[in-house]
């Protein structure tokens, strides 16, 4: 399998989404009486609740990523990336740094 991937900016990166996941979750904190008792309030562990602000963003740089047009040398590697678009590299590097990029 190694043979098929393929280099950007001389590294082999892919996006983890279960990353992802993780740092647009917020904890559940819906309470759900059950029924029968009137008092006591149990949490669904099953509801997931979204950071919108993060996940907003996240989806706009990762967009920002997977839509970036310009041609560059892969020769040159991380140096060919410094010509890139501002969003592109606040998007990479903000990915990079939260751990959503990473490398094989």
């Amino acid at each position: 399998m190694d043979n098929l991937l393929l280099e950007i900016g001389g590294k082999e990166l892919y996006l983890d989404i279960d990353r992802l996941s993780e740092i647009v979750r917020i904890e559940p904190n819906v309470p759900v009486t059950e029924e029968g008792e009137e008092d006591s309030e149990v949490y669904d562990e099953a509801v997931i609740q979204v950071d919108v602000t993060k996940y907003e963003m996240y989806r706009e740089m990762i967009g920002t990523l997977l839509t970036y047009n310009e041609e560059y040398d892969e020769k040159m590697g991380l140096v060919a990336l410094n010509k890139a678009t501002i969003p592109f590299k606040l998007s990479y590097n903000t990915l990079l740094m939260k751990g959503i990029i990473k490398e094989l």
